[in-house]
């Protein structure tokens, strides 16, 4: 059964469906419980996420409309979605607890793991979807202005002109990524933002001073990542769609298992764009998203159609009944003739977990 879904994340909380960051933070410095610290350029408030008082809050904090600061300490009662239209910020997106995905709408969905740090720049004709949730929902995620950024690099010099410049060819229709684990540091500086014991004023400059720190421990982040020789992306429209399509063939035939160059000149891309392209889209590895594909759709033969094990297995792409078995036991934790005595508790769970990537992922605030 779907997951029902309340329309609205901080966006549509503040300026309504389709709002700009700008407008949401517009809208926040009219709010009457909003603080200021106008001699230093910063505002902001704690705003609690509209329906359940459960749910949490989300604080909110602009520093001289360079940095917008969103900390996430949610428990959302059902899926929250959010539209996202392009405003060039470059976005440091620090998640520890929480499902999410992004929707490109034709062109496939994006898994935001965690704990982990997601730097991205969306290109000015990109716009996505954001949904978060059910469950806890916790991060910090920065919203920096190019202007901000671009400074902020060149001050520190050659050492950084590597991440200059892949921000710096980001075009009109791409959207850049570089997804990390999050490093002890980094986690330290999160888990005080998430747990701040200031109010008001003082609650702005900790912000600020935290906000700080955390970008400069980003970007040393950030160069290690690249001095790993771990590349970040830059995928275009059109790598979006033909990832998609790439996915869409592996779902349209189980008893398949193609290589990923063959996957890859199907659908005109190479394979190495293919694999890194289709590991951050979905958060899995093409094996594996086709594993988990054919593992459920065998569940659902097994109980929904009672098929008998050597036809359900020969469906999946499995030649012999003893490997398939064994597969499945791996993967679900008992065989395929207990999948019929464990139907009832199973069967609820077989029909949340679809096919499509988005009953898998999470996003991005």
């Amino acid at each position: 059964m779907a997951q029902a879904v309340s329309t609205g994340l901080f966006r549509t909380a503040l300026a309504g469906p389709f709002a700009r960051m700008s407008e949401a933070f517009h809208q926040l410095r009219t709010r009457p419980d909003c603080v200021s610290a106008a001699d230093f350029g910063l505002y902001g408030a704690v705003v609690p996420v509209p329906g359940d008082a459960e749910e949490g809050s989300w604080k909110m904090v602009s520093i001289r409309d360079d940095i917008f600061v969103v900390v996430s300490d949610c428990n959302y009662a059902r899926s929250r979605c959010e539209n996202v239209l392009p405003e060039s910020f470059v976005e440091f997106h620090f998640a520890v607890a929480g499902p999410a995905s992004v929707d490109f709408s034709d062109t496939g969905h994006m898994h935001v793991g965690s704990p982990a740090l997601l730097v991205c720049q969306q290109g000015s004709d990109v716009r996505y979807q954001v949904t978060c949730g059910p469950g806890p929902w916790r991060s910090v995620s920065f919203y920096v202005t190019q202007r901000y950024i671009n400074r902020m690099l060149r001050t520190m010099g050659d050492e950084t002109a590597g991440l200059r410049d892949e921000l710096a060819e980001v075009g009109g229709d791409q959207i850049f990524h570089r997804q990390m684990p999050l490093s002890v540091d980094a986690l330290h500086v999160v888990d005080q933002l998430l747990s701040s014991r200031f109010q008001g004023a003082r609650e702005l400059f900790y912000v600020e001073g935290k906000c700080v720190e955390l970008l400069c421990v980003s970007i040393e982040m950030w160069l290690a990542h690249r001095a790993a020789d771990k590349p970040g992306e830059t995928l275009s429209s059109r790598d979006l769609r033909l990832i998609e399509k790439a996915r869409e063939l592996i779902v349209a035939d189980l008893q398949q298992t193609p290589t990923i160059p063959a996957l890859a000149r199907a659908v005109g891309t190479n394979a190495s764009k293919l694999k890194r392209g289709f590991k951050f889209l979905f958060g899995m590895t093409i094996f594996e998203y086709g594993q988990r594909c054919r593992m459920n759709h065998a569940l659902k033969l097994l109980v929904d159609e009672r098929l008998p094990v050597g036809q359900v297995a020969l469906a999946v792409g499995y030649q012999h009944q003893t490997s398939f078995t064994a597969s499945f036991r791996d993967y679900f934790g008992f065989s395929p003739k207990d999948a019929r005595r464990l139907a009832s508790p199973i069967a609820g769970a077989a029909a949340t977990v679809a096919t499509s990537p988005a009953a898998t992922t999470r996003t991005l605030p």
